[in-house]
C-alpha cells in the first residue's frame, strides 16, 4: 500500500475503534480493559491497513509469468519549470506537520526535565522521589520520578503518594509516550488527540482504585482542592486534572459494571474484522474488478471461441518474434494513466485473454491490478495485439487462456534498467549508428558502440 492510501485509512480505522470506545467502554469500571483497548486499538489501526487478504489469483496462475522491463515515466514539464507538483506540496505539508509535533513533543520532554532538574533526588525501590523547592507547579508523576512540590514534600499526604505510585508502577507515561509520537505522525487527524484524552482518564481512574483500596472518605475532597492548582505540561500526570476531575469522583461512587458489559468487548472484534473486509473490498474493486471491454474493441475483437479452451498445453501460445517483441510492443504501447502518476502508484498489472485456434487475442480481463487507470491501459493493449502463434496439444491447435503480468513502474531503480532498456532498443532494430547515446538518469549518460550486426560491442558511461 502507498503511504498516502495508507494514513487516510488508518486514519478511518482511529475514527471506528474510537467511535466504538465513546458507545460502548467509556462508562465501564473495566478501567484496564480499557486501557487495553484504547492501546490496542491504536496498534491495530496501524497495522491493519498493511493486511492484504490473499485473492489466490496470482498462484492460479499456470503460465510462467514474463516479468517485463520497467516503464519509466518522467513529469519533464514540472521539473523544468521548478514547480512542485500537487502530491509534493501535499507531502511537504505532511512534512511540516510532523516536524512541528516532534519539535513540539521535544520542547514539552524539555521542559519537564528542567522542572525535574531543580528538585532535590531521592531514590526509593519503585521510584525517585524529587522535592521541589517551590510551589510553582502541583505534585505529579513523569516516568519513575514523583514529584513533590514544597507544600506537598513538608507533609507527604498517603493518597496523594499512592495515586502517583500507582502511575508509576502501571507505566502510564509510557502510553502518553506513545501517543504523542502517533499523533506526531498522524497530526491531521483530530481523534488521536481524543484518544490520548481519554487514555489519561483511564489513567487517573486505575491511580483512584489503587488508593481505594485502603478506605479514603476525604479522598474526593482532597481532589476538588487540588483542582485550584496550577496546570503543568501535558505530558506529565498530575495528582489532579481539572478536565477529568468531575468524572473521576462520579466513577468513585459508581457500582462496578455488571459483566454483561463485557459483551462490548467482544463486539469489538467482529467490528474489527468488518474494518478489514470494507478496506480490502474497497481495494478489490479498484485492483481485482473485471473491466468492462469498449464497443469499439468488442466490435473489433468479437471472435467465437470454438471448443475447450486449455489453461495447460504442450505448447504455449507465442507472440510474433518471441518474448522479446512482446516487451518491444507493449513498452511501445503502454502509456502510464495520469492518475497513477499523480498518487504514484507502482505494481503489477494481471491480464487475462484467450488465444484461439486461429491465433485471434479475446476475452481479455483484468485478474488483479493497482487501479487508477492502469487496468484500463494494459486491456487497451492487449486488445489491440496482433495476431499470435496458437497453441497446441497433441499436435491439434486449441484456444489457451493466457496470463500475461505487466509491471507499472515510475522510475528505474538501477543503471542496469536504462541499460537493459537501451538493448532492448537495439535487438529491435532501431539503432541507425555506429553510436549512440542513452540517458539513465538525470546526471548519467551511456554511450553505446555497436557493429553493423546491431550488436553491442563497447559501453561507456559518465
Amino acid at each position: 500500500m502507498n503511504t498516502l492510501p495508507y494514513l487516510l485509512t488508518a486514519s478511518l480505522y482511529l475514527v471506528l475503534f474510537y467511535g466504538c470506545y465513546w458507545l460502548l467502554l467509556r462508562r465501564n469500571t473495566f478501567f484496564g480493559l480499557n486501557r487495553a483497548y484504547l492501546l490496542a486499538s491504536v496498534a491495530l489501526s496501524l497495522l491493519l491497513p498493511l493486511i492484504e487478504l490473499p485473492s489466490g489469483t496470482a498462484d492460479a496462475f499456470p503460465v510462467g509469468d514474463l516479468t517485463l522491463p520497467t516503464f519509466v515515466v518522467s513529469n519533464g514539464a514540472a521539473n523544468q519549470s521548478g514547480m512542485l507538483t500537487t502530491t509534493q506540496w501535499i507531502w511537504l505539508l505532511y512534512g511540516l506537520g510532523v516536524l512541528v509535533m516532534l519539535v513540539r513533543l521535544g520542547l514539552n520532554l524539555k521542559s519537564v526535565f528542567r522542572l525535574i532538574n531543580r528538585g532535590s533526588a531521592e531514590h526509593t525501590p519503585t521510584f525517585i522521589l524529587v522535592r521541589l523547592p517551590d510551589d510553582s507547579s502541583p505534585s505529579f508523576s513523569f516516568g519513575r520520578y514523583l514529584v513533590l512540590n514544597h507544600t506537598d514534600s513538608l507533609t507527604e499526604p498517603d493518597a496523594l503518594l499512592r495515586h502517583e505510585e500507582a502511575h508509576i508502577r502501571q507505566r502510564h507515561t509510557a502510553d502518553i509516550l506513545f501517543l504523542e509520537l502517533v499523533q506526531a505522525a498522524l497530526w491531521f487527524n483530530p481523534v488521536v488527540w481524543l484518544y490520548k484524552l481519554a487514555l489519561q482518564e483511564v489513567h487517573e481512574f486505575l491511580a483512584d482504585r489503587t488508593v481505594l483500596k485502603m478506605p479514603q472518605p476525604d479522598y474526593p475532597r482532597q481532589l476538588v482542592a487540588y483542582a485550584l492548582n496550577m496546570p503543568i505540561a501535558a505530558l506529565t500526570t498530575p495528582f489532579v486534572s481539572k478536565s477529568t476531575l468531575k468524572q473521576r469522583i462520579i466513577m468513585l461512587q459508581k457500582p462496578a459494571s455488571h459483566r454483561r458489559a463485557l459483551l462490548g468487548y467482544a463486539l469489538i472484534l467482529p467490528v474489527a474484522a468488518c474494518l478489514v473486509m470494507c478496506t480490502q473490498s474497497g481495494q478489490d474493486q479498484s485492483q481485482d474488478a473485471v473491466v468492462p471491454v469498449t464497443e469499439q474493441a468488442a466490435a473489433r475483437k468479437a471472435v467465437k471461441v470454438d471448443g475447450e479452451v486449455f489453461t495447460v498445453v504442450q505448447e504455449q501460445p507465442g507472440f510474433p518474434g518471441g518474448m522479446k517483441e512482446l516487451g518491444a510492443y507493449l513498452s511501445e504501447n503502454l502509456k502510464y494513466p495520469a492518475a497513477a502518476q499523480k498518487v504514484k502508484a507502482e505494481g503489477r498489472v494481471f491480464v487475462s485473454f484467450i488465444v484461439t485456434k486461429t491465433g485471434e487475442v479475446t476475452d481479455v480481463k483484468l485478474l488483479k491490478g493497482i487501479g487508477f487507470g492502469t487496468g484500463e491501459e494494459a486491456i487497451r493493449v492487449v486488445q489491440n495485439m496482433p495476431r499470435w502463434t496458437p497453441g497446441t496439444q497433441n499436435g491439434k491447435v486449441v484456444n489457451v487462456r493466457y496470463n500475461l503480468p505487466i509491471n507499472f513502474t515510475l522510475e528505474d531503480k538501477s543503471d542496469q534498467a536504462g541499460l537493459d532498456k537501451f538493448e532492448r532498443f537495439i535487438v529491435n532494430g532501431k539503432a541507425s549508428t555506429k553510436e549512440a547515446v542513452f540517458t539513465l538518469s538525470p546526471n548519467k549518460i551511456a554511450k553505446v558502440n555497436i557493429d553493423k550486426d546491431n550488436k553491442t560491442i563497447a559501453i561507456t558511461t559518465k
